[in-house]
């Protein structure tokens, strides 16, 4: 009975519980680095060709749906394969069940995990601002819209290019072709100032 009562309440954990942390993504790396105009319009036609699934030289909403719904099924079997391997860790004797013993047993680990934890979130912003070209070569939901300048319901990618540019020079403030940590961490702040200015009105 205790060795059932443990297994439910260690399928529990498992769904809440992060794994472990992954070495330092190359995202943070690059968000930590100055970025180049060209460096950025080779990074917005890499992505344009991947998110082109239809090989017709445009971007449509529903390729960038068909996108993001495949990430989402690849999230979800990771996050199935990592509960699985979080059970099998727990489950020291292989019997298929875990015991009091094996659930508490991991209890000093799983304390360190906070900062696995924090490392993995910090990763998952590098990578997310590393996707989307520091919000200047994204393709999803209002970015598209944004991008599509003659309005057609498609993006070419010069259109995409010619976007993620034009938002670079606004960074770029004095307009030298690099963008510095020191211009990103202004633009940053900056956009702060707004939505903070935005909430108080």
């Amino acid at each position: 009975m205790n060795k059932i009562f443990f297994a439910g309440a260690a399928l529990a954990v498992l769904a809440a519980a992060p794994a472990p942390a992954q070495p330092s993504g190359e995202g943070r790396a690059r968000f930590a680095q100055p970025q180049t105009r060209s460096a950025l319009a080779a990074q917005v036609q890499a992505r344009f060709a991947r998110a082109d699934s239809d090989r017709d030289g445009y971007i449509t909403q529903d390729e960038v749906r068909a996108r993001a719904e495949a990430r989402r099924e690849q999230r979800q079997e990771r996050r199935g394969e990592r509960r699985e391997q979080r059970f099998e860790q727990l489950d020291a004797n292989n019997d298929g069940s875990i015991s009091r013993a094996e659930f508490e047993a991991p209890r000093a680990v799983r304390g360190g995990e906070r900062g696995e934890r924090r490392a993995m979130r910090s990763e998952r912003r590098g990578q997310r601002f590393a996707h989307r070209g520091g919000r200047m070569g994204g393709f999803g939901g209002r970015g598209l819209a944004m991008m599509d300048l003659d309005r057609d319901g498609r993006v070419a990618l010069a259109e995409a290019q010619r976007a993620a540019l034009q938002r670079f020079d606004r960074v770029d403030s004095n307009r030298d072709g690099t963008i510095s940590v020191e211009e990103r961490q202004a633009a940053r702040a900056a956009r702060q100032e707004r939505r903070d200015d935005r909430q108080e009105d």
